[in-house]
């Protein structure tokens, strides 16, 4: 299992024509007639939705003021497959997203992650990936002019923030360290979905109502990363165990001057970086 990392400064000198990302506005339309229009436009496109969650019902009963949510993961195909081994922090994005968002009576947003900067950043460059990338942006396309929502501010790249906190637990087992984590995660009162097989990577996606209202209601185009992704991988010796990087959400705009959604970001840093350390992780960097 290669894990790569590309240096942000060859990133953030691609920011100025990519985005986080990439959506489309419908108007005149509810969200359950999105939602079928989703779901035709990705199954033109030769993939599926492996299952729809109703976020905004889940977090109305946190805070009745969340807009209607939804979120369509898709099924994992060749491309996310291929990702995953090319470098196993797509598991940060894969399997694919599709968010569904009520931005205000009779407009609706739908989009997913911008493929062009989430493979670049991460160092994907395999056919099987490049040819899903171009199936997502075909998606979004077929529903309404694209628009791409792009970072609002630039990551340092002296801070060494990678995309993923990853943590390497020696002798661990990929099956054990699974049922750990999410046994954590509810602990820690996040509802965990039934986990994902990538390959020989496992995906689990959890949530948690209060940090999806308080991200979604500052940037709702951050739904391309939702649920939260934590990943299980096997590596020689052990198992690799890892979650997005809740920091990198911070250069969406809108995000970093909320200091309320700031201060949730930095909550779920901290709950999910002792979760990895609770299962036996020990802080891991692959080589620049």
């Amino acid at each position: 299992m290669k894990v790569k990392w590309l240096l942000l400064f060859g990133f953030i000198l691609s920011l100025s024509a990519l985005a986080q990302s990439l959506e489309t506005t419908l108007r005149g339309v509810s969200v359950a007639d999105t939602q079928a229009r989703v779901e035709a436009a990705v199954s033109a496109q030769g993939l599926k939705v492996a299952r729809t969650l109703n976020l905004g019902g889940q977090v109305k009963n946190f805070k009745a003021d969340f807009p209607d949510y939804l979120l369509l993961v898709l099924e994992p195909e060749a491309g996310a497959l291929a990702a995953v081994q090319e470098n196993v922090m797509t598991a940060i994005i894969l399997p694919p997203t599709i968010y569904v968002h009520a931005a205000r009576p009779g407009v609706v947003t739908v989009g997913t992650f911008d493929p062009d900067l989430m493979f670049a950043m991460l160092g994907v460059k395999n056919t099987k990936s490049r040819l899903l990338g171009a199936k997502l942006k075909a998606v979004i396309a077929s529903l309404g002019l694209p628009r791409k929502v792009a970072p609002a501010m630039m990551p340092d790249p002296s801070s060494g923030m990678m995309p993923a906190l990853m943590y390497m637990v020696e002798g661990g087992n990929v099956d054990e360290l699974t049922l750990l984590i999410e046994s954590e995660l509810g602990n820690n009162g996040l509802n965990v979905l039934p986990s994902v097989k990538m390959g020989n990577v496992v995906g689990i996606q959890p949530c948690k109502s209060e940090w999806a209202y308080h991200m979604f209601m500052t940037q709702p185009a951050g739904g391309f990363a939702a649920p939260c992704r934590f990943f299980v991988a096997p590596m020689p010796g052990g198992a690799l165990v890892g979650a997005i990087e809740p920091m990198l959400m911070g250069i969406m705009p809108g995000v970093a001057q909320n200091q309320t959604t700031m201060g949730m970001l930095q909550e779920a840093r901290r709950v999910m970086s002792q979760i990895l350390e609770g299962v036996g992780g020990q802080p891991y960097r692959p080589q620049q």
